[in-house]
């Protein structure tokens, strides 16, 4: 029988994509023999292939692979006809042959589990990430911070006349304290919300705002004279206290872009790493301006930059207020940025970008472990490294 031990090292250098030509036929060779079909068998994650076969939608398609990988693992290609076997079959062979076990899928009754050997020589196990939560910190007008997610619920902090709230909900309040000089300095607040975090504050004006992973919003801990200012970085969502005759200002960090409304619902997204600052505008009207130009929204429109689109799917942009990824019709590049924002994830890419345009959405409440599985479902592969590296293949 051949050397158990020089097929384990096969098998490491296999899953980790090292194999060099010379090898994957011995590789496959080894599989020829039912003790070693069963002893790779237990190595690898069934679910995750199941998924990945379910894209494949035509019968030549799926015929193409299911030779090709024949030919890489020097195996006699078959002549017989794709539409005589069927091609969902040739598919699920052609992917689980990938993986080293088509034989054994094929020639072998009972399920994988119940026959799978004990693990051997595995390569390390890598923990799982869990999703975002709420969680942020508030930086105080002395410079002090406060961590708000292990903040007890009912705790206050004083400034400028104003009652700091932690709430039961995940928010804090402004709320007037009754306590000091109308003409006392009124200091600036801030609240960041990390990778992997999301927050929700009232300002003293009502206004209610929602940061997204990695924002932030400065603001006085009081609105004065009728000056509403605020500054943000990142991703946040507005809901404005209505105030006739008191704008309400949104300067964006590191840019020359500003948005001035009443009383409206809007959302910015101002990202330096999708490179133009998005204002999505749900009710009311809103100025946008950017450099020497500024243009008006109306309810359902987008500005990016100063350029106006009708064409924009609000749900879609609201996504994230709502828990939920969505995808449709985003590439592969601007689908794991989100994904690096919410699991605090650094993104790698192989030779190449895939040139992929995603549908359908999933929940933000998933371990990444079942996101990647969807992700592999729609023919985008990863792998999560230590140090919460994610490698994407082509």
């Amino acid at each position: 029988m051949p050397d158990a031990t020089s097929f384990d090292a096969l098998i490491d250098r296999f899953i980790a994509e090292r194999l060099t030509p010379d090898e994957l036929p011995q590789f496959f060779r080894f599989l020829e023999n039912e003790d070693f079909r069963t002893r790779y068998a237990g190595r690898i994650d069934m679910d995750l292939l199941e998924e990945a076969w379910l894209g494949w939608s035509n019968e030549q398609q799926a015929g193409r692979l299911y030779n090709n990988i024949l030919q890489a693992g020097n195996i006699p290609v078959s002549n017989t006809p794709v539409r005589k076997m069927g091609w969902t079959r040739y598919a699920a062979a052609a992917i689980i042959l990938l993986a080293g076990i088509a034989v054994y899928r094929y020639t072998v009754k009972k399920p994988i589990r119940e026959t799978a050997a004990p693990v051997i020589a595995q390569a390390p196990v890598i923990q799982d990430i869990p999703p975002g939560r709420n969680k942020a910190i508030l930086v105080l007008g002395d410079r002090s911070v406060v961590p708000l997610d292990s903040l007890a619920n009912g705790s206050t902090v004083l400034q400028g006349g104003m009652k700091i709230v932690k709430e039961g909900n995940g928010k804090i309040d402004y709320l007037p304290a009754q306590t000091g000089d109308a003409h006392d300095i009124i200091p600036k607040n801030s609240v960041r919300t990390p990778r992997g975090g999301q927050y929700q504050l009232a300002l003293s004006d009502g206004t209610s705002v929602w940061l997204n992973a990695a924002s932030s919003i400065t603001y006085p801990a009081r609105f004065t004279d009728g000056d509403r200012t605020v500054s943000i970085s990142g991703e946040v969502y507005f809901e404005v206290a209505k105030s006739p005759g008191h704008p309400f200002i949104v300067n964006i960090d590191n840019t020359d872009s500003k948005v001035e409304v009443l009383g409206t619902h809007f959302n910015i997204n101002a990202y330096q790493d999708e490179g133009t600052v998005k204002t999505t505008l749900l009710e009311g009207k809103v100025k946008v301006s950017a450099g020497n130009g500024s243009v008006m929204l109306a309810p359902g429109q987008q500005s990016a930059g100063t350029t106006v689109s009708d064409a924009v799917d609000i749900s879609q942009v609201m996504s994230w207020r709502s828990g939920v990824f969505s995808f449709e019709g985003k590439n592969i590049q601007q689908v794991l940025r989100e994904l690096a924002r919410w699991y605090d994830l650094t993104i790698v890419y192989g030779k190449e970008v895939p040139n992929i345009r995603l549908r359908g959405e999933m929940g933000m409440d998933l371990n990444l472990s079942q996101v990647l599985k969807g992700l592999a479902a729609m023919e985008v592969v990863c792998r999560l490294e230590p140090g919460r590296k994610l490698l994407v293949f082509p």
